[in-house]
């Protein structure tokens, strides 16, 4: 045996590298004697127990002198040293390694994904120079649209802008924007659909950007209209249409077959003042006559459509700011541009009915209508996501607690040998450190792909134009903490049992090689406990916003929108207005009506779902009120047998026909809200309704002619407002412009697009076409944020299913091989093989319970986090609370069915011969 001892110590001092003194060469070969003494009694060979007993102890032989010599390294080196060792014993355990990496993968690479898009939407700033020194003045998520009628003080004109530019005290420059849609650039050959913004000339000397090439706009371009024929083109597009060529420079294309001159090249990643759209062109706002023919709207004061930025003077604070901005727009509107405001106007000005105190807000991370859409959905997530990453490590500290207790004998004789418990803790935390690390890198790549994926199941229609995703620093930085978190997390349920433990029974000689004992088993079923019950959470919560997902996908709109198509087409911005544009109107409706499988076609203003929405003061006969908010209401110009076309009943009288389009008549048809408002229980038909409008003072009214049943037409969620209809011919509502065509079709829709879209080509060649789309996609766009937030947690759901059922097998499998001696003591002394099953689900069944009683309330509460994403359900829907529990059941037992299985198949003789 002493020959044996002398072989092993002299191995063991090659691995420290450092000679052993006399004592401790007998502690150790002590023990290490006593690991082969166990080998051999297993029935290896003495070679084979010697190599056995390298291999338990031979790369982990921390004397006494090399703790020691630890406590004196400078931190780095220490460090350094605890990660080598690390690495050998993960590299010694690649399975266990591969389980724990794969598990934080996911949990890491979920909330990077998920975090990286919440990166780019809210929190990065503009790629500007100093980005915290702008201001957005109005309502930053109003960059697509535009507003007509009383003045607004959340979004401005652009007679208002140049009052605010030039009167302020505050700001050093102000910049104003709007998106051109339908742009078309020519350049070799026939035209290309490209993204373009029409900019003041102060817009890149605001921001902070000087041109990658040539030169950007000055002050000089904010001349006169049409003077100044300029375009600086993107980055992006500089090389992929040019090919990224120098002398693009000053090479004239044409823009709406208007010719410009290039001047310069934006500098790499710059898209802008709004997040989520990436123009390809800007082109000078005083060029909007050329770009946006018919509307005018530099002159137009009571057509809003800009939404400001600007630079702070330096000393200039926010609430300064504030006050100097409502003070300038509260003079322009009351003296400087009263004038040229209609009567109407005046008189809202002067009621009071436009309030001065003008939105302001930080403007270092831009304008965004997806911030204002997306922000709710992508904040659950990341509470989602968090929980995820939680479940994820519990399941990785089970498994470090299986593992620890199958190295409690190696912990034994490193304390035996002096090392401290905060020593061996702080080795076993650089262990599961180290493993969260190599979860990170995985998981940052699945975050990439993730990412992407997030905005392309969010990109059916909404995001346009996608985000710019970038692992930038702030994203690595969150991966790092996420890793450190998860690390500290998981590694401390094993480390705090290394603390706990008695080391005397695991050095003697008949220790059992998988012990952990009692405590490791409660401390593993206490976090199966915790997974449970978080996946209890996570479950309800996908199961409310599925739910309510499917009442919105549920609710009756009014109006069938199955084989039903939507075109949009802009009439002014083509050149028609006044009875050109009506006449235009007649024979597209005619032509479209003769397409094969088209059964009826008509024409709306606001549209379905498309378009905007309008609204008017007005006065109805037999009604008084001295609230002014009781004399608004929604309305609509409709073409010829609208309610028919787009399947809307008729409750009383009758709709708009085809001789009340072709006459102009002044008739109306209400909905069922503003019957009820306005008449209570009288009958509506015969009285009329009063549009104010002063350029008509000899307005006859609307007669009221029909009842329409309620729809909704942009917005599922609120209630339906007070509406009327009139003929699109009616001579006291100017012509919208833009004209949504619905199309009833006898054949699936989408096959007719093309044709339809021939057929508008075919009968005005320069009309513009907005959009055109199936009914029932438009109804589908307008749930985006919903969609994809119950798409996405119903996918973490049945991850976090995953790792619950993983981590219940593993912890029953670790609890029935710790106690296989017991269960072949209980059935050689008759144990059934049905009352040793019973005993390990009776396990499972508490770790169930425990976990089911801690879930529910906890769902519960957090559900109430994001009640405003409900419709229909209250954070305690019986139906979401009961599938979870029934999921989280069904998948428990199926977890615990083979261990408790193998615990019934034991052989009794096998077990009471086990170590």
């Amino acid at each position: 045996m002493s020959g044996l001892r002398r072989l092993i110590v002299r191995i063991a001092a090659l691995f420290r590298g450092r000679r052993l003194d006399a004592e401790l060469d007998r502690e150790v070969a002590t023990h290490l004697a006593e690991a082969a003494d166990h080998h051999r009694r297993m029935g290896l060979s003495e070679a084979e127990a010697t190599l056995a007993a390298m291999r338990d102890f031979g790369g982990v032989a921390y004397t006494k002198e090399a703790y020691r010599s630890t406590r004196g390294l400078p931190l780095v080196d220490a460090t350094a040293q605890d990660l080598r060792y690390a690495v050998r014993v993960l590299r010694k355990s690649p399975g266990f390694a591969a389980a724990a990496i794969a598990t934080l993968a996911l949990g890491i690479g979920a909330n990077t994904a998920i975090f990286t898009v919440v990166n780019a939407l809210l929190l990065r700033s503009l790629p500007v120079q100093d980005p915290d020194r702008l201001l957005v003045v109005g309502d930053p998520a109003f960059v697509h649209g535009w507003s007509t009628g009383t003045p607004r003080t959340d979004v401005f004109s652009f007679p208002l802008y140049r009052e605010l530019r030039d009167g302020n005290q505050v700001f050093s420059s102000l910049l104003a924007g709007s998106r051109v849609d339908n742009l078309q650039i020519t350049i070799d050959g026939g035209p290309e659909d490209i993204t373009g913004r029409l900019v003041t000339g102060n817009y890149f000397e605001t921001l902070g950007v000087d041109a990658f090439l040539g030169r950007v706009f000055t002050a000089a371009e904010d001349r006169a209209p049409g003077a100044d024929p300029y375009a600086v083109i993107s980055y992006g597009y500089w090389q992929r249409r040019f090919s990224a060529d120098p002398a693009v420079v000053g090479r004239t294309v044409r823009l709406k077959n208007y010719p410009f001159t290039i001047v310069g090249v934006a500098p790499p990643g710059f898209f802008g003042e709004v997040v989520g759209e990436q123009p390809d062109v800007w082109a000078p706002m005083m060029m909007e006559p050329a770009l946006m023919p018919g509307r005018d709207f530099l002159e137009l004061p009571n057509t809003q459509t800009l939404v400001l930025v600007g630079r702070l003077k330096p000393g200039v604070t926010f609430g300064q700011a504030r006050a100097n901005v409502s003070d300038v727009i509260r003079k322009a509107l009351t003296e400087t541009l009263a004038s040229r405001l209609s009567a109407d106007d005046r008189d809202s000005v002067r009621r009071g009915d436009v309030t001065f105190d003008v939105p302001i807000a930080s403007g270092g991370r831009g304008l965004s209508r997806l911030r204002q859409q997306f922000s709710a959905s992508l904040l659950v997530l990341m509470g989602i996501v968090a929980v995820v990453m939680v479940v994820a490590c519990v399941n990785v500290a089970n498994l470090m607690l299986a593992r620890s207790a199958a190295r409690e004998r190696e912990m034994a004789v490193r304390l035996a040998l002096g090392a401290s418990r905060g020593r061996i803790v702080r080795q076993l935390l650089t262990e599961s450190v180290l493993l969260a690390m190599a979860g990170g890198v995985a998981g940052l790549l699945l975050a990439v792909w993730g990412a992407e994926a997030l905005v392309q199941i969010a990109n059916r229609s909404a995001i346009t134009h996608p985000l710019v995703l970038l692992i930038d620093g702030r994203v690595l930085g969150f991966t790092i903490v996420i890793c450190l978190g998860a690390g500290v997390l998981f590694g401390l349920a094993p480390a705090l049992e290394c603390l706990g433990r008695d080391v005397t029974p695991s050095l003697q000689s008949g220790a059992r090689s998988t012990a952990g004992g009692p405590r490791t088993i409660r401390t593993g079923r206490t976090l199966v406990s915790a997974q449970i019950a978080l996946g209890i959470l996570i479950l309800m919560a996908a199961g409310l916003l599925v739910h309510s997902l499917r009442n919105l996908e549920s609710v009756d709109l009014g109006y069938r929108h199955d084989q039903l198509l939507v075109a949009r087409v802009d009439l002014l911005a083509s050149g028609y207005a006044g009875p050109p544009a009506h006449s235009l109107t007649r024979e597209l409706l005619d032509r479209l009506a003769a397409i094969p499988r088209v059964q009826r076609v008509t024409a709306s203003s606001n549209g379905l779902f498309s378009g905007t929405e309008s609204s008017d003061g007005i006065r109805v006969e037999g009604f008084t009120s001295a609230n002014q908010r009781d004399l608004q209401s929604n309305d609509d110009e409709v073409g010829p047998d609208y309610f028919s076309t787009i399947g809307v009943p008729i409750m009383r009288g009758r709709e708009i026909t085809i001789q009340d389009f072709a006459s102009g008549a002044h008739v109306a048809v209400i909905n069922e809200t503003f019957a009820t408002f306005y008449f209570g229980r009288r009958d509506p038909l015969g009285y009329r309704i009063f549009v104010d409008d002063s350029e008509h003072p000899n307005d006859p009214g609307y007669e009221i002619v029909g009842i329409v049943r309620d729809i909704r037409d942009h917005d599922i969620r609120t209630g339906v407002p007070r509406r009327f209809y009139a003929p699109l011919t009616s001579a006291e509502f100017d012509f919208p412009g833009a004209l949504n065509f619905e199309i009833r079709t006898a054949a699936r829709p989408e096959a007719l697009v093309e044709t339809v879209r021939n057929t508008i080509k075919a009968t005005a060649p320069g009309l513009v076409i907005d959009d055109l789309k199936v009914a029932d996609q438009l109804v589908g766009d307008s749930l985006t944020s919903q969609v994809l937030v119950a798409r996405l947690s119903l996918g973490f759901g049945v991850l976090v299913l995953v790792l619950i059922c993983v981590g219940l097998y593993g912890s029953m499998s670790y609890a029935v091989a710790s106690r296989t001696r017991e269960i072949g003591v209980r059935m050689a002394l008759g144990a059934s093989r049905t009352t040793i099953v019973r005993m390990v689900a009776r396990d499972a069944i508490v770790m169930l319970a425990i976990g089911v009683a801690a879930g529910l309330p906890m769902g519960m509460w957090a559900t109430r986090l994001f009640k405003r994403l409900l419709f229909g359900v209250g954070p305690a829907d019986p139906p979401s609370v009961a599938g979870a529990a029934a999921i989280i059941l069904v998948t428990s037992v199926v977890a615990a069915i083979l261990p408790a299985r193998r615990a019934s198949s034991v052989d009794p003789m096998l077990a009471l011969r086990h170590e």
